[in-house]
């Protein structure tokens, strides 16, 4: 399944980095062949898949390998020679290690070897911390393809880092991931007010569109309750909210002063309640009740669940907070399971005992929500990058230095609440689910570099498409234009998606000039065919957009692997400028 290793598959792609070129920093040490010798001292010299001209002060023999160490200096760089390096046998690579006094264990004998087999750059710090990192532990593929990264990005060997980047390349999907957290909220008698707002946070990136749209629903059904105008209306809704078991069968004024009284008791007792306005309308409540004002104690209370159900976003858990003020009987799985069933696909849930005047009420409320996946998945996408935290630390840096200026118009995301709730006193199995989100929001901000003028920007996401979870998986490899942004002209934009229909699905987008090249890899065997219809409406769209649609083509998996191998030596475009390095021995 491409879902199970979608970032693995991404950073093995020979195009989403720089093909493991070198880059000589003092310290550095690599092993090199001698393969031709020039006059005036000169030699081509081969490091890994990369020839290189090298001038000669020692004399060196053709056809040998050695073990080079870059010193430090100006200029051209300059390389000492450590000893000769025949083959990558466990005396030589003893050897080695004793240049640079680090112990003959099995473990650094093998991550020496794993360094010199994917021409990765070698040096004494690399080398210590990745044993350290590994000393002790039965070492696998998803380990040593970690510290690959970490090496090839040039991010620092840490336990932090190295734990962010193994859960991107081996780990449950971003879905399970998240729904483990959420489980693991709900599961908890008394729920930390932070741990409230994080489950809010989070809770877009689960729920099904059912689940939302019946959501949507029962907002709209309290919403004409409240709120309409025509007694008639409101008293419609309110049958439909009691006859689907949302609220209990008796007297509207009974329902509300009983609420009331309750709303009392929230905001003097459980402070995990995080209901808008809730201390302030218990004030007011109070005071109406202590003066025998039955009446407008009704009317405050309504006009006070009416503002909160403006909000188009209102989240699941206020929804939940408020039916648990107005029907306290209706346990939360109850609750669930009667806003999941409130719409089927197919419209109105047509199962439950309704009468007809309120089924009408239903359809007609129905009829009002807006439906539009594709407005939905457009906001979500947009919206991912600051909800889920993957800008956090940039955020927090300009509002140190001073850009933004106002702390609380940030949005809260579910970065910096996962980090504030690891800092609380929770249970074991609450910060181990925390944990592993926290590392895998972390490890797809580290896949992203931006250390060249080659950019390359990882973005994953769990998305709901109708009622497939997804995660979708977008890499950006581009260069920035004279004010070291994004160009948009000159880009690959790849998206990863495993689809309901057509399952395991990757979209190669390439941009030269603004004229667009598509090429779809997926193994339906009418993928072509279905696709058809919608290329004209693509170019128009894209027309519009000042992009040119040249080409859409197709690929099965098997396509793609014979298309892979052959480039597989072969720099990207993007990266052909950056070749080759002088030295001097």
């Amino acid at each position: 399944m491409i879902q199970a290793n979608l970032v693995q598959t991404m950073i093995n792609r020979p195009e989403s980095i720089e093909g493991n070129k070198q880059n000589f920093r003092a310290g550095q040490v690599f092993q090199g062949k001698v393969l031709k010798l020039f006059p005036n001292q000169t030699a081509e010299v081969q490091v890994g898949s990369q020839k290189v001209i090298a001038q000669l002060e020692i004399p060196l023999s053709a056809g040998e390998r050695y073990w080079f160490q870059v010193q430090q200096g100006e200029g051209q760089v300059h390389l000492k020679v450590l000893t000769e390096g025949k083959g990558t046998g466990n005396a030589n690579l003893e050897g080695l290690l004793k240049q640079f006094s680090i112990p003959e264990t099995k473990t650094s004998i093998a991550i020496l070897r794993f360094f010199l087999s994917e021409q990765l750059p070698i040096t004494k710090e690399s080398i210590s911390m990745a044993t350290s990192l590994l000393q002790g532990k039965t070492m696998t593929k998803e380990d040593l393809e970690a510290i690959k990264q970490l090496i090839s990005r040039e991010l620092p060997l840490t336990k932090a880092t190295f734990d962010a980047v193994r859960s991107t390349i081996k780990s449950p999907s971003f879905h399970a991931v998240i729904t483990s957290l959420k489980n693991e909220l709900d599961a908890l008698d008394i729920l930390p007010q932070t741990g409230t707002r994080l489950k809010e946070a989070i809770e877009p990136y689960i729920q099904t569109g059912e689940e939302k749209l019946s959501a949507q629903v029962l907002q709209e059904i309290v919403r004409g309750w409240t709120q309409a105008k025509d007694p008639f209306a409101s008293q419609q809704s309110l049958k439909a909210l009691q006859q689907t078991g949302f609220l209990p069968i008796e007297d509207e004024q009974n329902i509300l002063q009983q609420a009331a009284k309750r709303l009392i008791g929230l905001s003097e007792g459980k402070p995990q309640v995080q209901l808008p306005g809730i201390d302030s309308t218990a004030k007011q409540v109070s005071a109406l009740i202590a003066a025998g004002n039955t009446e407008d104690v009704s009317t405050v209370l309504k006009n006070w669940i009416g503002g909160i159900m403006k909000d188009s976003h209102v989240s699941n858990q206020t929804i939940k907070q408020l039916f648990n003020l107005l029907s306290p009987n209706v346990d939360s799985a109850t609750f669930d399971e009667a806003v999941s069933s409130l719409v089927s696909k197919d419209g109105i849930d047509a199962n439950k005992a309704l009468n007809k005047e309120v089924i009408l009420e239903l359809q007609a409320v129905l009829s009002q929500v807006d439906r539009e996946p594709v407005e939905e998945f457009k906001s979500l996408l947009k919206s991912g990058i600051q909800t889920l935290g993957l800008s956090h630390e940039s955020e927090s840096f300009d509002m140190i230095k001073g850009k933004v200026s106002d702390e609380g118009a940030r949005v809260e995301n579910v970065k910096s609440l996962l980090i504030q709730l690891l800092n609380e006193d929770i249970p074991a199995k609450v910060k181990d689910s925390a944990e592993a989100l926290l590392n895998r929001l972390t490890g797809i901000q580290l896949m992203s570099s931006d250390t060249t003028p080659v950019q390359q920007i990882v973005m994953q996401i769990p998305l709901v498409l109708m009622n497939k979870q997804t995660d979708l998986t977008i890499q950006w490899n581009g260069r920035k234009d004279a004010n070291g942004k994004i160009d948009p002209s000159y880009c690959r934009v790849l998206f990863y998606l495993d689809l309901e229909h057509i399952n395991e699905t990757i979209i190669d987008m390439q941009i030269q000039n603004r004229i667009m090249k598509i090429t779809i890899i997926n193994d339906h065997e009418n993928i072509k065919h279905l696709s058809s219809p919608y290329i004209a409406s693509l170019k128009d769209s894209l027309q519009k957009l000042d992009y040119q649609l040249s080409n859409v083509s197709f690929q099965t998996q098997a396509d793609r692997a014979v298309v892979k191998t052959k480039k597989a030596t072969i720099s990207s475009p993007l990266t052909s400028s950056y070749s080759g390095v002088d030295i001097k021995i």
